[in-house]
């Protein structure tokens, strides 16, 4: 997927533009837009599309978008992003009415050499050196407000098992929020949104199982963080990151990186302590890697920036952090054609890659893999492989019938995240066309 015609690489389609729509109205409202009759002096390069259209008044609205990231900009008094213009400039470009120019227009290269200027302002000051001495100072405190923090969780842990599970029901959450402030105030994020997911867990007939398997592994994580000193390299990197250690962003990219083509496979969303995370699921077309790309909104802070949507083929340089699964763009996410991937696996190879996984990362959760099969009711909706091996799947009624119109009852290939009990779809791809689930 890319730019415009004369660089001789595929549009997006109407389908992809209108999957950024933050919401139904505003795809509903983009979509009116997506006609010439309100825009002049529309344009595209390599890199970006602008417009005016004119609305109710008497100026027209100043329209840009970035297609690398991608990133708006238009006059238009809304707060969402994209807005109905930015999507229905979109849609003339993806219906290839916008015309190709070799300069942007002066409103748009302002807004542009503006978003540059920022990016090299952001690598001058990732490159300046810390200071080593208050470096090492600020990781000794938090060291000691993290131990802290996991004696106590480990009291807790050995409480909840000398009164047994009889003890806990789904008001579980009430008398763990305060333990997980505690834990946020120990600097152990990660021990904390683990704490609170223990509500989650007692929900449903098989929760005393879930229930006994979180605990045990909260627990393995208070020890393994006793002894990080004596972990091997993967093990230790894992204790740190699910306690709640921050690694620089500059640390990571100044680490190793790989440049690929990228396919955008799936993204997600969720929300703790007012914080909105979202996750995108790339992976390489050569090697068939998988990183996983996060994105931040606090409340009241900047919107999350948009990422190419689902099906998108993207040439990019990621930073990896020490998990090797989440990554860091090195620059922009530059969509191109899309690239010949690597084969899907069987259950067997899907289930073997999750298991080395958690040899190094036992509190891994769900893992990202891309397997082949057909799509099955039995009774439950599964998913059988050439082999005839059958795993289910935790899907929402609407996806599963589309899933099962696009395998038209045949093999497809499935991306989703494979966890201990189940795979949960995020996309498939039937031809070459990759299809949101």
């Amino acid at each position: 997927m890319c730019f415009s015609g004369s660089v001789g690489v595929e549009r997006w389609s109407r389908e992809q533009v209108l999957s950024l729509a933050p919401d139904a109205a505003s795809e509903k409202a983009g979509t009116k837009l997506g006609v010439p009759g309100p825009w002049t002096l529309t344009g595209a390069t390599d890199s970006a599309v602008w417009g005016n259209c004119q609305g109710s008044g008497k100026r027209p609205y100043q329209t840009v978008v970035e297609l690398a990231g991608p990133a708006y900009k238009c006059s238009c008094p809304s707060r969402k992003f994209p807005c109905k213009h930015a999507l229905g400039l979109l849609l003339l470009w993806a219906d290839a009415t916008v015309p190709d120019a070799s300069e942007p227009a002066d409103f748009a290269a302002e807004w542009l050499a503006a978003r540059d200027r920022r990016r090299e302002d952001s690598a001058d000051r990732a490159a300046i050196p810390r200071d080593p001495d208050r470096a090492a100072r600020t990781a000794a405190q938090r060291s000691e407000s993290v131990a802290g923090g996991v004696a106590e969780l480990r009291l807790w842990l050995l409480d909840q098992v000398h009164s047994g599970l009889a003890g806990i029901d789904a008001s579980v959450y009430e008398r763990v929020d305060p333990l997980a402030r505690r834990l946020v105030d120990a600097k152990a994020p990660g021990l904390a949104g683990r704490v609170r997911a223990l509500s989650a867990a007692v929900v449903g007939p098989r929760w005393p199982e879930r229930i006994v398997q979180e605990l045990g592994l909260l627990w393995l994580l208070t020890r393994g963080h006793d002894r990080l000193d004596q972990l091997d390299g993967p093990v230790a990197a894992a204790v740190r990151r699910h306690v709640g250690y921050p690694v620089a962003t500059a640390d990571v990219l100044a680490g190793p990186s790989v440049t690929d083509d990228w396919t955008v496979l799936g993204t997600s969303e969720s929300e703790a302590d007012r914080i909105t995370t979202r996750t995108t699921w790339l992976r390489a077309a050569s090697s068939g890697r998988w990183a996983s790309v996060l994105d931040f909104k606090a409340p009241g802070g900047p919107p999350l920036p948009l990422r190419p949507p689902i099906g998108t083929t993207v040439r990019a340089e990621l930073a990896f952090y020490p998990d090797g699964l989440r990554a860091i763009p090195r620059g922009d996410l530059t969509p191109t054609a899309p690239a010949p991937s690597t084969a899907p696996s069987d259950w067997a190879t899907a289930l073997a890659e999750r298991a080395a996984r958690c040899a190094d990362d036992p509190w891994h959760g769900k893992h990202p893999v891309l397997v082949a099969g057909r799509p099955a009711t039995a009774p439950e909706p599964c998913l059988i492989d050439a082999q005839g091996t059958a795993l289910p799947l935790t899907i929402s009624a609407p996806a599963w019938w589309m899933l099962l119109a696009g395998s038209g009852g045949a093999s497809v290939t499935v991306a989703g995240l494979l966890g201990p009990e189940a795979l949960e779809p995020m996309s498939m791809i039937a031809g070459d066309e990759v299809l949101a689930l």
